[in-house]
């Protein structure tokens, strides 16, 4: 015999996305959240992740049509990951792979291809040089579609950092709570690139159970 307990645990951030025109490097921006409870009771708190420099959607693809999309890794970067989903097309089956071709060859490094769009790929400590993401339309039925997209790389030190004043409370069901925080750049991406980040809603276990996107897209010095 035995017993289980399970909660469905989620929660928004609003503004989702956070989109700050432009910032100057070594200057913190006011912001501030609500963060709002979903579901079942949780003790946790939000707080903020460093910057990356991200390229971002949407964008379009057709039926067996394949797009890739270039990114040059700075050193020092400790993750690249690549995020397509959200189809315009729901019937959509697009597959996401990424290449590394730091030496002059691409080798496939990750992928994720099953019956959906909603795909995620993240390479830990990649090479710095240039990678490719490839989007594979493997299935559209009608025959084009567009979908959201993001590859972001971060790195140390980080292009900037996104800093919350929260703590550990206990958040209950339906309620919502306001977090002040600061969004500051530290270096300017590469052209047609933004810098990205989130706010995160974790339990005091840091489970993730709620994200909100952060999108500066300028950097002055």
């Amino acid at each position: 015999p035995f017993s289980l307990t399970a909660a469905l645990l989620g929660a928004t951030v609003s503004p989702d996305p956070d989109t700050i025109p432009s910032a100057t490097i070594g200057t913190p921006i006011a912001r501030s959240y609500t963060i709002t409870n979903q579901f079942g009771a949780f003790t946790g708190r939000a707080t903020g992740t460093p910057l990356g420099s991200a390229r971002l959607g949407p964008f379009s693809i057709g039926h067996h049509e394949t797009r890739q999309f270039p990114v040059t890794v700075s050193a020092g970067a400790t993750s690249l990951r690549a995020t397509i989903g959200n189809p315009s097309d729901p019937a959509a089956d697009l597959d996401l792979f990424v290449f590394n071709c730091t030496t002059g060859t691409c080798v496939q490094a990750g992928a994720n291809a099953d019956g959906d769009s909603e795909e995620s790929v993240t390479i830990n400590n990649p090479a710095a040089g240039n990678w490719i993401v490839l989007v594979d339309g493997f299935a559209v039925p009608a025959g084009t579609t567009t979908f959201d997209y993001v590859d972001v790389f971060r790195k140390t030190p980080a292009f900037g950092t996104i800093a919350i004043t929260d703590a550990d409370a206990v958040r209950p069901a339906g309620g919502s709570w306001t977090v002040s925080g600061t969004v500051t750049a530290s270096e300017a991406p590469a052209t047609d690139r933004v810098l990205f980040g989130n706010v995160e809603v974790r339990t005091s276990d840091n489970v993730l159970v709620g994200s909100g996107d952060v999108i500066v897209q300028s950097v002055t010095p």
